[in-house]
């Protein structure tokens, strides 16, 4: 006997039939809005109703926390990933137009993240509390595939990363929030020049929660595009070339805040979710869980969440909001189950106009 939510209790005609159907009703998927419905009829005039999505197997398990039912993955992030990342060390930093020191850095991290995807050992990143193989409890056959997610154990998915962001300054120990906001658009920068270069045809989506930071992203890659304007061939100059600083996106690039990128999707997503150390009257905005949601679900093949001290771990007082502590237990979540590196940014260095 099995009773959906809300409906009238049914039997299936067998065992295997309720078992079949009990595994259906614990598939409830939700990535992004590209929803597939399926109707599955049973018995006589009996029918349930599943939805399922694609999405790599770790993102899944984390976005299904805030929903009651199980999700299953329906597709697992290609192989061929973890091999182009490794051609980053082959960019030239000097020909980027983003500043060579965090460019070095964000590249760092990437090839952390594909080593980890090689499952070649690595001491760049922050292993996370909470693997993927933790949460889906995997079992290995003798063909060296997981059985549970159908993983070859040459290569391990990642999407969930985190970039922990602190800009500091020699200048003064407290800057206010629009010097903050250029030392993480250079970081965005400097990440979209890496995946530029080892993915060109992938599509990249920024998602700021304010259009100040979206306006600094967009600086940021016009002098990217200004530093490339002598090499004509290169794939960030023809990007570039038909970026628009308006509202419309650039070719494979889209910089947006996170309520104008909802319903849409990006094989890289850039989630930017940080502040200054000074900066707290923002909080409540950022750790809102619906916010957080959407910025993450946009991600196809890998999210990368640019967070700071500030709200990762922020003061107590801001949990007096039930709403902001379900979105600050949903940040943490992910960060549980991320993989994770530490960026430094000295805000004095970095070129504004």
């Amino acid at each position: 006997m099995w009773t959906p939510t809300g409906a009238t209790p049914v039997t299936a005609d067998s065992q295997q039939d309720e078992e079949a159907l009990l595994e259906a009703a614990n598939v409830v998927v939700q990535l992004t809005e590209n929803f597939r419905h399926v109707t599955f009829s049973y018995g006589k005039e009996k029918s349930i109703h599943v939805w399922f999505v694609r999405l790599n197997p770790d993102l899944g398990e984390f976005v299904s926390t805030i929903y009651s039912r199980q999700f299953k993955p329906q597709k697992v992030q290609a192989r061929r990933l973890a091999l182009v990342l490794q051609e980053i060390p082959q960019m030239d930093a000097t020909q980027t137009g983003v500043d060579r020191s965090i460019l070095i850095k964000v590249r760092d991290f990437l090839l952390g993240l594909s080593k980890v995807m090689l499952r070649v050992p690595q001491n760049i990143l922050r292993t996370p509390r909470r693997r993927l193989e933790d949460t889906f409890k995997a079992t290995t056959t003798a063909s060296g595939t997981d059985k549970k997610l159908g993983l070859d154990l040459g290569h391990y998915p990642v999407s969930l990363s985190l970039v922990r962001l602190k800009t500091l300054s020699s200048r003064s120990d407290q800057f206010g929030y629009e010097t903050h906001v250029h030392g993480e658009a250079a970081v965005a920068a400097a990440l979209i020049a890496c995946i530029r270069y080892c993915c060109p045809e992938d599509d990249i989506f920024v998602a700021t929660p304010h259009r100040i930071q979206r306006e600094a992203v967009k600086a940021a890659l016009v002098r990217m595009k200004s530093a490339n304007a002598q090499r004509k061939r290169d794939s960030l100059d023809y990007a570039f070339a038909r970026m628009s600083i308006g509202q419309e996106p650039m070719y494979n690039i889209t910089v947006d805040t996170i309520e104008r990128l909802q319903g849409s999707e990006a094989s890289f997503v850039i989630c930017l979710f940080s502040l200054p150390d000074s900066h707290t009257n923002d909080l409540g905005f950022l750790l809102e869980r619906r916010r957080l949601n959407v910025a993450i679900s946009r991600a196809k093949t890998l999210c990368v969440l640019v967070a700071s001290p500030q709200v990762l771990s922020p003061p107590v007082t801001v949990f007096a909001n039930e709403q902001t502590a379900k979105g600050f237990a949903f940040l943490k979540a992910y960060e549980e189950r991320a993989w994770s590196y530490d960026i430094s940014v000295n805000v004095d260095t970095i070129n504004v106009p």
